[in-house]
């Protein structure tokens, strides 16, 4: 009987062309030897050729990075301050908002040895455009004011013969109508946690202080 070499198969032109010059073999029980044969040749030997490389994900370029500030707020907005008077580098510096009033003086290399700390609410947030002027010895600070000088603040907080809800303390505060230690206390305590108050309008924020309160009031406050 004539032998078939399996071994010369190397692809399917070779398995057509044995099929065609063993006809006869065809005919007899050889032939699921045969078909036997052929699939398991390409089961071995084709399947390189159907394989699938998948690259590795860890691509660098598809990395996204977000840049943020020092306080992790690259979403905030940025505003200037500037910061004079008993600190070491005075100038304008660029914070984001919620900025509170100590990071701008670390920014501006901190206090000297002549600052009047007591008088400086350092946790206050500071605002767009403030003037923070560090006042020096037993003076009082007029950081937090807008436009306030030194009368304004020896005269516990009143400007212009109004009470100056940045500056007054509760004593002060007090003197307004209708306002007792308690209103006064979250006065200062708005001021404190929120920054200075740029209307007085902004007033109506503190709880129990509502449209008609400030309408009678409104003529004895200042900013």
């Amino acid at each position: 009987m004539k032998k078939i070499e399996l071994k010369s198969l190397k692809n399917f032109d070779d398995l057509k062309r044995l099929l065609r010059d063993n006809k006869e073999l065809i005919k007899t029980a050889a032939l699921p030897l045969i078909i036997g044969a052929a699939v398991l040749f390409f089961w071995f030997y084709g399947a390189d050729e159907g394989e699938i490389e998948v690259e590795n994900g860890n691509n660098p370029d598809s990395d996204i990075q977000v840049e943020s500030d020092e306080y992790g707020a690259a979403s905030e907005s940025v505003m200037y301050v500037d910061i004079s008077g008993e600190v070491i580098t005075p100038g304008v510096y660029e914070v984001y908002d919620g900025t509170r009033l100590f990071q701008v003086i670390e920014m501006a290399g901190g206090l000297t040895e002549n600052a009047d700390v007591n008088s400086l609410n350092q946790a206050e947030i500071v605002y767009d455009g403030q003037k923070i002027i560090v006042s020096s010895g037993s003076g009082r600070d007029t950081g937090s004011g807008e436009n306030a000088d030194s009368s304004d603040a020896g005269n516990g907080g009143i400007t212009n013969g109004k009470v100056n809800l940045n500056l007054a303390d509760s004593a002060t505060l007090q003197t307004i109508p209708g306002i007792g230690p308690s209103k006064a206390d979250r006065i200062i305590e708005y001021r404190n946690n929120n920054g200075r108050f740029r209307t007085v309008e902004d007033i109506m924020n503190i709880t129990g202080i509502g449209q008609k309160t400030f309408e009678s009031i409104k003529s004895y406050i200042t900013v």
